[in-house]
């Protein structure tokens, strides 16, 4: 797993940011332990990456917040749309995808709202490699939710080489597994949409260039969504 370097991206998630989050869970949580959030996620922070950031403020709240998962999770529901940036949210459903593997059905809805927020990308490949068939069922529902996140989130989280992430071997090696995924989504009226599937392909072709070819081969590329998706998707393969 890889991540830019960017000093710029890494302040999103500065002291600043961190008292921001503790006072915006004081507000929903009055016994929130703030005072021990902030030591507890400020430690060492100079040193730390944007995605080593992102885990430590997930860390700290269960640090400190004495409080079941489920109990937790409301907590973290409440806080969701108080937070004010998109990316600085992904500390949400990681927490979920570090605390709640032994709670799939209550974890699985958390990361369908969390996601709408920011992203839920990175927390679903754990529940991928924990229990694939049943994860893949769910994300295959979000593939045809009317939420263009959820959406997202069902070709985005189940691309092969997601940036950032591990590989998901088992779609690196069987494309196949998320063909029903792409399928529903191959039209999808959001760009939102389409970049992510237009992405998740271009992924099969570094290891699939033909399993992609033989696919769109059969899609209708009358509806332009579709015609954007398949010539995106084969940006890097020759000849196409």
């Amino acid at each position: 797993m890889t991540e830019p370097s960017t000093p710029a991206l890494k302040e999103l998630f500065n002291v600043d940011r961190l008292h921001h989050i503790a006072s915006e869970m004081t507000a929903v949580y009055p016994a929130f332990d703030a005072k021990g959030f902030l030591a507890h996620a400020t430690a060492g922070l100079a040193q730390l990456s944007v995605m080593q950031r992102m885990a430590r403020v997930s860390e700290s709240l269960h640090a400190v917040i004495p409080l079941d998962y489920a109990q937790t999770l409301d907590l973290l529901h409440a806080l969701a749309p108080r937070i004010n940036s998109g990316f600085v949210s992904l500390f949400l459903p990681h927490f979920v995808a570090h605390y709640g593997l032994g709670d799939f059905k209550r974890s699985m809805a958390a990361l369908k709202y969390f996601t709408t927020f920011g992203s839920a990308e990175f927390a679903i490949r754990p529940f991928l490699l924990h229990d694939f068939p049943r994860t893949l069922a769910v994300m295959q529902t979000w593939s045809l939710d009317d939420n263009e996140h959820v959406r997202r989130l069902a070709s985005e989280g189940s691309r092969p080489r997601l940036p950032w992430s591990f590989r998901l071997a088992d779609v690196q090696a069987n494309p196949e597994l998320c063909a029903s995924i792409l399928d529903n989504l191959k039209a999808d009226p959001s760009l939102y949409v389409r970049k992510s599937v237009a992405n998740h392909l271009n992924d099969i072709t570094k290891d699939h260039p033909d399993w992609v070819l033989t696919l769109i081969e059969g899609w209708s590329l009358d509806n332009p969504h579709t015609a954007w998706i398949a010539r995106h998707a084969l940006r890097t393969t020759p000849a196409h």
